[in-house]
């Protein structure tokens, strides 16, 4: 059996669960195309309304989703963000760094000179981590709707004084 030698900044990508499932010779061609990026705290990282084709690992750090001026999620070590970029559209809400963050940037174009196999299982990750997001919130909306309910019933059932 061979013995395989990884390089550092592999290393880092396999403890990231997003690249979990990738040989290590996919995530050499994943580092040739990704672009690391240092951010100092309270940077805005992603700005609402904008349009590019970036989508974002954040290695280290944290950093907060912005929407309506709240704060509305925590993107922390390991999370991906800012997706929705690779399709094109328009930012939803702004991100910015709560400290100091290594991020590495994925570009659409960049992506698309990829191998074939690559691309698809980079973008099936991608939507498995947007999955997983969306059955968690529609988890929370279904227990906020089933409590709310429950009051609303209690009260009709409480007699009046």
């Amino acid at each position: 059996m061979a013995t395989l030698t990884l390089t550092p900044l592999t290393n880092i990508l396999e403890g990231i669960a997003f690249f979990q499932g990738f040989a290590s010779e996919e995530l050499e061609l994943l580092l040739d195309v990704g672009k690391w990026t240092q951010v100092a705290p309270r940077e805005r990282i992603v700005q609402q309304g904008e349009r590019d084709l970036h989508m974002y690992v954040l290695v280290q750090g944290q950093a907060e989703v912005i929407y309506n001026e709240k704060v509305v999620a925590t993107i922390k070590s390991s999370d991906i963000f800012g997706e929705i970029g690779l399709m094109g559209r328009p930012r939803i809400a702004h991100v910015e760094s709560s400290m100091e963050c290594l991020l590495l940037a994925f570009d659409a174009n960049d992506l698309n000179k990829l191998p074939l196999t690559l691309q698809v299982k980079f973008l099936r990750r991608v939507l498995d981590t947007v999955f997983a997001r969306l059955q968690k919130s529609n988890a929370q909306r279904w227990l906020i709707s089933r409590d709310k309910t429950k009051k609303d019933q209690t009260r009709t059932l409480d007699p009046k004084p």
